[in-house]
């Protein structure tokens, strides 16, 4: 008899947001993204309370001690941690779009080339390739 084995995308798991509280995870915003930890943005395999507990009791074992839960002062840290979060990460998507926007640029511009079968210095096309790259980076 074949045991039929478990498979983890069809368990339906789903983030609680009273994990953030407990154990300072949050969930990013991405869809299929894994849960970050605030304090020192690692993550967990698998989206499971017991791994996220596990993570925070054996890395941040004074965390609890320091911010009390149901206290003001962890609200306030959580509140911290999480802003500091997001400006990371926004640097980061601006940083990608950038490079991607000049990625797009080059690729235009050996579209244009190719399309007239003409050598970068050729000044007829100069014209028709800068308009492409200034579409694509502006």
């Amino acid at each position: 008899m074949l045991s039929k084995k478990r498979k983890i995308d069809s368990e339906n798991r789903k983030f609680m947001n009273e994990w953030t509280e407990l154990y300072c995870f949050i969930l990013p915003e991405r869809v299929g993204d894994i849960p970050v930890c605030l304090i020192c943005n690692s993550t967990v395999a698998i989206i499971k309370s017991g791994n996220l507990k596990r993570h925070y009791e054996t890395t941040h074992k004074d965390f609890h001690t320091k911010f009390p839960p149901g206290s003001e002062v962890r609200e306030n840290k959580l509140h911290a941690c999480m802003l500091s979060y997001k400006n990371s990460t926004t640097t980061l998507i601006r940083c990608m779009s950038e490079q991607e926007k000049s990625t797009e640029a080059a690729m235009r511009v050996c579209w244009v080339l190719n399309k007239h079968q003409k050598p970068f210095s050729d000044s007829e096309i100069v014209k028709e390739y800068m308009l492409e790259v200034a579409t694509a980076l502006f």
